[in-house]
C-alpha cells in the first residue's frame, strides 16, 4: 500500500504540530517516524521498503508522511509523481526570513558543533538554509508534474492566528472529519528556544520531553516554559539583505502562483 497524501514541507513552517495532530485523528495514519526521507535519503532502498510502513494500514481514509525536505530537493517531485502521480500533498510556507532564523537556531540547539557559529557565520556556511526559502523555484517543479488540485499550500501564518481553522483546511483536504480536535491544538511543538543546547537546562530538555512522550501535555509545557531561553532578534542589517535582496523578487513570484497575499513578508518591523 502507497500513501494517498504527503507533507512535503517546508522545515521549520509547522510541520511537526501538523504531523502530531493528525496522527490522533481517528480517521488519519501516519507512521509514529514523522519523517521517513524515502525519496530524498532512502529512495535507493526500493518502493517495496516504503510501502513496508503502510502494510497493516486498515480502515482509513487517509494514508501518509511527513518529510518536510521533500520539497526543495529538486529530484523529489518526479520521484513522487513518477509512484504516486495521484497523491496529494500538502505544503506550509513560512516568511523566508522568519523560517530561516528558526531554522538557524533549531540546528544551534540540537548540534553542540554550532554552539559558537554567529547566524551570519552560519547561512554562509550553508548556503543551502537560505536556499530552502525559494518556495517559488521548489513549487514550481511540483505544478509542472501535479495538478494544482492535488496540492494544498497553507500558511505558517494562518497557523498562528488560526490553529483550528489551519488543521481544519487539512482535514476537508483529505477528506476527513474536520471537526475533529486533538489534545496537541494548542501546544506549540518543537520550540527550538528550549532545546537541548539552547535552553537553561539538558535536565530540563530530556524531562520535557519524556513527559510529552507520556502525553502529560499542561506539565511537558510548563516545564518547558521554565527552560526557554528567548533568543535575540536578528541583526537589523542581515535582515534588510534578506528581504529586500534575497528574497523580495522570489516572495513576489511565489505570491502570483499560489494566490495569496505575502506583501507582509517584507516588512522589516
Amino acid at each position: 500500500m502507497l500513501p494517498n497524501f504527503l507533507i512535503i514541507g517546508a522545515p521549520r513552517a509547522g510541520t511537526t504540530w501538523a504531523a502530531k495532530n493528525m496522527m490522533d485523528h481517528p480517521e488519519i495514519f501516519m507512521p509514529r517516524i514523522k519523517e521517513l526521507h524515502f525519496f530524498d535519503a532512502n529512495y535507493d532502498q526500493g518502493m517495496e521498503c516504503y510501502e513496508s510502513y503502510f502494510s497493516d494500514v486498515k480502515g482509513k481514509i487517509a494514508v501518509g508522511e511527513a518529510t518536510p525536505e521533500y520539497l526543495y530537493i529538486p529530484e523529489v517531485a518526479a520521484r513522487i509523481h513518477r509512484h504516486m502521480p495521484d497523491v496529494k500533498l500538502i505544503v506550509s510556507l513560512r516568511n523566508p526570513v522568519e523560517r530561516l532564523y528558526s531554522r538557524y537556531w533549531n540546528s544551534k540547539a540540537k548540534y553542540v558543533g554550532n554552539k559558537d557559529l554567529s547566524f551570519e557565520e552560519k547561512i554562509k556556511q550553508k548556503p543551502l538554509f537560505i536556499e530552502e526559502g525559494f518556495y517559488y523555484d521548489h513549487l514550481t517543479r511540483y505544478y509542472g508534474l501535479f495538478p494544482r488540485e492535488q496540492l494544498l499550500v497553507l500558511l505558517y501564518d494562518d497557523l498562528e492566528r488560526n490553529p483550528h481553522g489551519f488543521l481544519a483546511d487539512i482535514y476537508r483536504f483529505l477528506g476527513v472529519d474536520p471537526d475533529f480536535v486533538s489534545e496537541y491544538q494548542e501546544i506549540k511543538i518543537n520550540s527550538a528556544a528550549a532545546k537541548k543546547y539552547v535552553g537553561k537546562s539538558q535536565v530540563l530538555w530530556n524531562i520535557h520531553r519524556a513527559l510529552m512522550r507520556l502525553r502529560f501535555f499542561s506539565l511537558g509545557k510548563i516545564v518547558e516554559n521554565i527552560n526557554r531561553n528567548d533568543y535575540p532578534p536578528m541583526r537589523a542589517d542581515t535582515k534588510r539583505w534578506l528581504v529586500e535582496e534575497v528574497y523580495k523578487g522570489k516572495n513576489r513570484q511565489l505570491s502570483e502562483l499560489v494566490g495569496k497575499d505575502l506583501s507582509a513578508w517584507e516588512r522589516l518591523d
